[in-house]
C-alpha cells in the first residue's frame, strides 16, 4: 500500500435517495469507508458474523441502534465499536448532514439485517 494519510471528507458523497458509503482503502486485515447521511436517512439495523465494525463520526449526529430497541445519540468526536454479531446501525433525526467512517476488522466481515 503506497498511501498511508488519508482525508475522509475528500472521499464522502451524498445522495438524496439514501446514506451513501465509499471504500477508502482495503488492506489484508481491515477496511476504510466513509458514510454520509443526509436528514433522514439511515443505515438499517445489521450485525457482522466475522469481524468487528467500529464507527467514527467525523461530522454532525445519529441516533445509533444498539439492539433490542435500544437507541443512543452518537455525536461527532464520538466513536462506537460494534463487536462480531453485535447491532448496530444509525438514522440522521437532526438537519445537518452526518458523516462517519466506518474500520472493519477484517475486509470481509459478512452481514446479516437485525432489528432496531
Amino acid at each position: 500500500m503506497n498511501q498511508r494519510m488519508f482525508d475522509p471528507e475528500t472521499f464522502v458523497r451524498f445522495s438524496d435517495e439514501k446514506a451513501t458509503v465509499t471504500e477508502i482503502v482495503i488492506t489484508e486485515h481491515s477496511s476504510v469507508a466513509v458514510w454520509g447521511l443526509r436528514p433522514g436517512q439511515e443505515v438499517p439495523a445489521h450485525l457482522h458474523p466475522d469481524g468487528q465494525d467500529t464507527w467514527v463520526m467525523l461530522r454532525g449526529a445519529l441516533t445509533y441502534y444498539l439492539g433490542d430497541g435500544e437507541r443512543k445519540a452518537i455525536r461527532a468526536g464520538e466513536f462506537d465499536v460494534a463487536d462480531h454479531h453485535e447491532v448496530h446501525g444509525a438514522i440522521n433525526e437532526g438537519s445537518e448532514d452526518a458523516v462517519f467512517l466506518s474500520i472493519y476488522s477484517a475486509p470481509k466481515i459478512g452481514y446479516a439485517e437485525a432489528n432496531p
